[in-house]
């Protein structure tokens, strides 16, 4: 997650918490420890790729989708292609296609890896 990278201090270690629970698919440890994350920093209530991933894995990709569906189209394309593709939709494609030379090197690789590309 590209977010991550940019996160200093304590910001940084609470997502990678979150993180590490959804990998683990620990998903009601990882929604508290978001909870925990959003009250410390709010400005981190931007990063969608931790709610969309925990309803994901969940198996409630239309709420994932909820997140993300009214974003302007260059706010990630990433999370969208991911949840259009979760749904069986096949416009996925598009999105991913469309972003898979994306100047964002984490865009960029999302979408490769959708595609079943080289991330390189």
């Amino acid at each position: 997650m590209q977010a991550l990278a940019t996160m200093n201090g304590d910001a940084a270690r609470l997502a990678r918490m979150v993180v590490d629970c959804i990998k683990a698919t620990q998903l009601d440890e990882a929604e508290m420890r978001l909870e925990h994350l959003y009250a410390a920093h709010p400005e981190t209530r931007d990063i969608l790729a931790f709610p969309v991933m925990i309803a994901i894995q969940r198996g409630r990709p239309h709420d994932a989708w909820q997140m993300v569906n009214g974003l302007p189209d260059e706010r990630c394309p990433e999370l969208k292609a991911l949840c259009l593709r979760v749904l069986g939709d096949p416009t996925w494609h598009g999105y991913a296609v469309a972003y898979e030379d994306s100047a964002d090197p984490y865009v960029r690789d999302s979408m490769r890896q959708l595609l079943g590309r080289s991330a390189a």
